[in-house]
């Protein structure tokens, strides 16, 4: 029996396709999207406070939130998530699990008397927050076999050019890491404790790598087997700013509306670095190993050859400019004095503006965000009851895919529920939180033909946080 294992670190595909590594519409939609880690109380209500206010952690969503403050106020945020990925690919299912352990917030709130009672602007606040948007740690692996493709059927050196058209077995393996986060500075003011007005200064951070390896288990008829291995790196960075202004209105004492505008986080600059290469045609960056016996189907490729690590593909550099889709979301909130409250929030966001640009232009990609893009809408529930100095709180949410085409137009749900003490001017809170979101990745060209893999993300957060009124 022949083996032969190819070792063979290069990208499937151009920059401009989409394969292996995470593609850059898919860049552009997961750098638009927000899971949003917040304070505990926030967490527990599933982020519902576009009407309420009053809570460090909402002044991001709206910032008339935080003239809501009847007192100035500082809070922290410890949280620990665990994420599992259901890895499904050509019926074989892989469970993955990852954790990650993070102080997603830190934020104060100052509040100040007006200068002049008589105007009617009774207040005004200073709001400073800094909150996690996306924790991209995770990693997951599958094994399967698609039975009808393979992309290395020929070993390069073999003259005879013997083929292993028979798909044994594909692996991959996909590792990401990193966080895009949001450091939010606000102004706020309310005018007879009926409306409140804000707007707020977001400057956004992005730090995102992936590293990601494909295998390709091949034979032939005559029992001899290949083995293809190859490996993508891609990292991604960047400092982006964005606006945000809204207003709360209570027509009524124990109702609020809520309406806040987020605009695009205008990236000016994305540094990418990537091995990016096409296919390796002429096996520059292939190293080559034989073992078994010479035969007549191996007497080409007879000893040892490998290829020095210098002959691997450079990192490359490129810069880009990205501009995510603006946010409105809508409000309403219904308190119960100090009993308690209700509240509710839908948004929307039309991914289809998302827009690359760079001195060559992104034309193909730009039209393909067009037609494959939409408006994804979300709707977040919450409510509390509060007995003296404790509280109890939950919540759920809902959200559709960006993507046109997709069998099931709810891609992310989630619930969660939570608790707190008042100690005076300390409150220490606690929450859980979990979320389910139904995904897809192709391992290969969308061009070949392979099903893509489906994953399946669920995470499940502990939240605590920590505030101190001054």
């Amino acid at each position: 029996m022949k083996y032969l294992y190819i070792f063979s670190l290069l990208l499937a595909i151009s920059y401009t396709l989409q394969s292996q590594s995470i593609g850059y519409v898919d860049l552009g939609v997961l750098f638009s999207q927000e899971n949003y880690d917040g304070t505990a109380r926030y967490n527990a209500m599933s982020g519902a406070f576009g009407a309420l206010g009053g809570e460090i952690s909402s002044i991001y969503q709206n910032p008339a939130g935080s003239a809501v403050f009847a007192r100035s106020e500082i809070s922290l945020t410890y949280s620990n998530s665990q994420l599992n990925t259901d890895a499904t690919y050509y019926g074989n299912t892989s469970f993955n699990p990852n954790n990650s352990s993070r102080f997603p917030q830190f934020g104060m709130v100052f509040v100040f008397d007006s200068p002049n009672l008589s105007s009617g602007w009774t207040k005004f606040t200073l709001g400073f927050n800094y909150n996690i948007i996306n924790d991209f740690r995770g990693n997951y692996s599958i094994q399967g076999n698609n039975e009808i493709y393979n992309r290395y059927n020929i070993h390069p050196f073999d003259n005879d050019a013997i083929p292993y058209n028979i798909p044994e077995e594909q692996y991959f393996e996909n590792i990401t890491s990193g966080i895009s986060d949001v450091y939010t500075f606000s102004f706020a003011s309310s005018y007879k404790d009926v409306f409140y007005i804000g707007t707020s200064l977001n400057f956004h951070t992005i730090e995102f790598s992936q590293e990601t390896f494909l295998s390709e288990y091949n034979s032939d008829d005559n029992g001899h087997y290949l083995n293809a291995e190859y490996t993508q790196y891609l990292t991604e960075n960047s400092s982006g700013v964005s606006l945000g202004i809204g207003i709360i209105y209570k027509p009524f004492r124990n109702f609020r509306l809520g309406l806040a505008y987020q605009s695009p986080i205008w990236h000016p600059e994305l540094a990418e670095e990537s091995n990016a290469i096409d296919y390796d045609t002429n096996n520059t960056y292939t190293g080559f190993e034989e073992q078994g016996y010479l035969d007549i189907y191996s007497s080409d490729i007879s000893g040892l050859y490998q290829n020095t690590r210098s002959n691997y593909p450079d990192i490359l550099a490129y810069n880009y400019t990205l501009n995510t889709p603006e946010k409105w979301t809508v409000s309403a909130a219904f308190t119960l004095g100090q009993r308690g409250l209700i509240s509710i929030d839908y948004h929307q966001k039309n991914y289809s503006l998302i827009q690359l640009k760079n001195s060559y232009e992104f034309e193909e990609e730009n039209l393909e965000i067009n037609n494959s893009l939409t408006t994804a809408r979300g709707i977040r529930g919450g409510g509390e009851l509060r007995f003296n100095q404790f509280s109890l709180r939950g919540g759920a949410f809902l959200e559709e895919s960006p993507y046109k085409i997709e069998e099931e137009t709810i891609y992310k749900k989630g619930i969660s529920l939570g608790f707190g003490f008042k100690f005076n001017k300390t409150k220490l809170d606690f929450a859980y939180q979990y979320t389910e979101i139904d995904d897809k990745y192709s391992m290969y060209h969308s061009s070949e033909p392979v099903e893509n893999i489906t994953l399946l993300n669920t995470t499940n957060r502990i939240t605590s946080t920590l505030s101190y009124a001054f």
